[in-house]
C-alpha cells in the first residue's frame, strides 16, 4: 500500500486544480482496519484560472489515505474501492471541483484568480473593429459526483477513467477524464517517476459554464473608426459565445517522488495542459497551454 501511495500523492499536491491527477490510488493488501497516510505542504505556480494568461502561487496541503476496507482520500477527492478483479478497479467517486473568482479563492479551492477587466474582440466591420471588456462570472466552489473505473494493461501501466457531474452555476457540468499512467519508473534508490497522458471531456453545461460568456458580462461597446468620412455606424449586438460539448483540454505530465526516509517524501509534479476545441477558442483564453509546477513535503503516519 505504502508504494500504492507513492504512485498517486502528487495529486494530493495538486488539490483540485489538475482534476488528472486526482486519481483513486491502487487498494493493496492491509490488515483489516489500518490505514495509510501522508499529510504535508507544499507550493503550487500555476495559471490564475483555465485559459489565464497570469500566473498565481499559493500554498497547498498535502492529503492521502488509503484504508484497508478500500476507501480513500486523494487530495479534493474521495472514494471506495469495489472492485475485487485483479487489473481492475472501479467504485463512486466524489471530488471538489476548484472555483473560479475574480478576487482568488480559498486555499482549498486551489490557487484561482482573475483580472478583473481583460479586452476581447467582438466583432469586425469595414469600418473598424469593435471592442469590449467584460467581467468574468464567479463560480463557487462545486461537489462532484460519479465513478472511476481503472484498467491496468501491464505492470504499473493503467489507462484510467472518471466521469464527474456537478460543476458550473448551475451544477449541470458533467465531465470525463481520462488517462494513461505510467508509475515508479526507478530513476536511482530512492528515487521515482511517474508519467501520464490524456484528455478531458465536458458537456456542454460544463463547457459553456466556464468558457461560455454571457450577452450581460459584455460590459462595454467601443467602436474604433479606421476612416473619418465614414458615416457612423450603429455599435453591434451584444454577444454571447457558447462552446458546444466535446474535448476540453489535453494534457500530459510528470511527478518525481524522492524517498527522504522510510517517512518522509519529497513529491514534485509539472502538468502542461492545452486547451482545445470551444474552450480554446473562448473570449475568456488568454493561453491555451498552461503549464503548472509544484513540490511538497510530506510525512507518512
Amino acid at each position: 500500500m505504502r508504494e500504492s501511495l507513492f504512485f498517486l500523492l502528487a495529486g494530493a499536491a495538486c488539490c483540485g486544480a489538475a482534476p488528472a491527477w486526482a486519481q483513486a490510488p491502487e487498494p493493496g493488501l492491509m490488515p483489516d482496519g489500518s490505514y495509510d497516510m501522508y499529510a504535508g505542504l507544499g507550493v503550487r505556480s500555476a495559471p490564475n484560472y483555465e485559459g489565464g494568461g497570469d500566473r498565481k502561487q499559493r500554498l497547498m496541503p498535502v492529503l492521502q489515505v488509503g484504508w484497508s476496507n478500500g476507501a480513500f482520500i486523494s487530495g479534493m477527492s474521495a472514494g471506495w474501492h469495489w472492485s475485487s478483479t485483479p487489473g481492475f478497479e472501479y467504485g463512486p467517486l466524489l471530488s471538489v471541483h476548484a472555483a473560479r473568482s475574480q478576487h482568488g479563492s480559498s486555499v482549498l479551492d486551489g490557487a484561482i484568480s482573475v483580472k478583473a477587466d481583460m479586452g476581447i474582440a467582438a466583432g469586425t466591420s469595414i469600418t473598424g473593429m469593435a471592442k469590449a471588456s467584460y467581467r468574468l462570472r464567479d463560480i463557487h466552489a462545486r461537489i462532484e459526483g460519479g465513478f472511476f473505473a481503472n484498467y491496468y494493461l501491464a505492470n504499473r501501466l493503467r489507462l484510467t477513467n472518471s466521469v464527474l457531474y456537478g460543476a458550473g452555476e448551475a451544477r449541470n457540468g458533467l465531465r470525463w477524464t481520462a488517462d494513461l499512467q505510467r508509475g515508479a519508473i526507478e530513476l536511482a534508490p530512492h528515487h521515482t517517476l511517474s508519467l501520464s497522458a490524456g484528455a478531458t471531456f465536458g458537456n456542454r453545461a460544463y463547457n459553456t459554464g466556464y468558457f461560455g460568456l454571457r450577452s450581460e458580462d459584455v460590459l462595454a461597446i467601443m467602436p474604433v473608426k479606421l476612416v473619418t468620412d465614414a458615416k457612423s455606424e450603429p455599435a453591434p449586438p451584444v454577444w454571447a459565445y457558447a462552446p458546444s460539448g466535446g474535448i476540453k483540454d489535453i494534457h500530459a505530465g510528470a511527478r518525481w517522488n524522492w524517498a527522504l526516509s522510510p517517512a518522509w517524501l519529497l513529491t514534485t509534479n509539472v502538468q502542461v495542459t492545452q486547451l482545445r476545441g470551444g474552450a480554446k477558442n473562448s473570449p475568456l483564453t488568454d493561453r491555451a497551454t498552461g503549464v503548472s509546477v509544484s513540490t511538497a513535503l510530506a510525512y507518512r503516519f
